[in-house]
């Protein structure tokens, strides 16, 4: 059988793997002992066969999750893919295991529509697109959240923690386990939510990017340094960070294409708050659009290796800062 998961919302894309996965090892693994992890830089062709076609242990069947497959678009990838959609095509009736296929995407343009093995993916029974909800979705995905979570919110408070995180959909779920712990079963209300959510859009964030685009390292590595001693914790400090060079980037590319646009069309057409668009438009010309691919590259590298379990999450971050600096 053939999964596939793919998108823009990296929280939304995860959340449905981690259902796939819990679902897979409930019924068919209970010793977690065949669920295969594959990421695009280390798989090749007769690696992705061997495991597709090897036999389990002590399971009828194995969960190989490929991630990251789509999203090089240079000539050897395209021939991997191309190998390896020909492949499931002529032998997926044989293949007696599971293919879950992950794949998360900046932005909607950089969803490779033509490609063949995506299409093939696209076209399984079962394929999940899963994009951020804007607009009224994004409240009512909110309050749907927070019933299932048993978290109890005022619509008021759901507007300012929008506002707040810029829609962020993993700055989001965090903030509201803070605040239910907080709470503890009353209401979250507005008030609530100004007190004790940190902007997605805050100083320290900010002046992290200014002191990168200036190549002030000292002050890059103070900035980390104070944010983990304040007891930041290194996933919710990075997911700030990604987001922060996210935004960057995306204002980059559409300020190269038009130099003269406004901050007002510019957070329209990006879907973040007028403030953080201002903002940021600044020091989007202080960084080349390969200086902010580079960086995003590097977050997401950084981000594998916090949730492998890396012991000095400092190191990390001060890598990050000497490799830019």
């Amino acid at each position: 059988m053939i999964f596939h998961i793919y998108g823009t919302d990296i929280h939304l894309c995860r959340e449905k793997l981690r259902e796939l996965e819990t679902g897979f090892v409930a019924k068919k693994d209970k010793g977690g002992l065949n669920v295969v992890r594959i990421f695009a830089d280390g798989l090749d062709y007769d690696r992705f066969t061997q495991e597709a076609l090897t036999v389990p242990f002590l399971s009828d069947k194995k969960l190989i999750i490929v991630s990251g497959i789509m999203s090089e678009m240079t000539a050897g990838r395209k021939k991997l893919r191309d190998q390896i959609a020909e492949f499931v095509k002529t032998r997926e009736a044989s293949i007696e295991n599971n293919l879950l296929f992950f794949d998360v995407f900046e932005d909607a343009k950089k969803i490779p529509q033509k490609d063949a093995l995506f299409n093939h993916l696209k076209g399984q029974k079962y394929s999940w697109e899963c994009n951020p909800p804007k607009g009224r979705d994004l409240p009512a995905w909110i309050n749907k959240y927070c019933q299932t979570e048993k978290i109890k919110i005022e619509g008021p408070a759901i507007t300012e923690l929008i506002n707040l995180t810029g829609g962020d959909l993993t700055q989001i779920t965090l903030e509201l386990a803070k605040l239910k712990a907080y709470k503890n079963g009353e209401s979250i209300k507005s008030a609530d939510i100004k007190n004790l959510v940190k902007a997605k859009f805050d100083d320290d964030v900010f002046k992290l990017t200014d002191a990168l685009a200036n190549k002030n390292r000292q002050l890059a590595l103070k900035l980390i340094s104070d944010q983990l001693l304040s007891g930041n914790q290194p996933l919710a400090l990075l997911a700030s960070i990604s987001w922060q060079f996210k935004t960057l980037l995306k204002l980059k590319a559409e300020l190269e294409e038009n130099p003269r646009t406004t901050a007002a069309s510019l957070a329209t057409k990006i879907g973040v708050h007028p403030y953080v668009a201002q903002k940021n438009m600044a020091s989007a010309k202080n960084f080349s659009l390969k200086q902010l691919i580079n960086i995003n590259n590097q977050l997401i590298e950084i981000e594998k290796q916090l949730k492998s379990g890396a012991k000095n999450p400092e190191i990390l971050f001060d890598l990050l800062v000497a490799k830019n600096s």
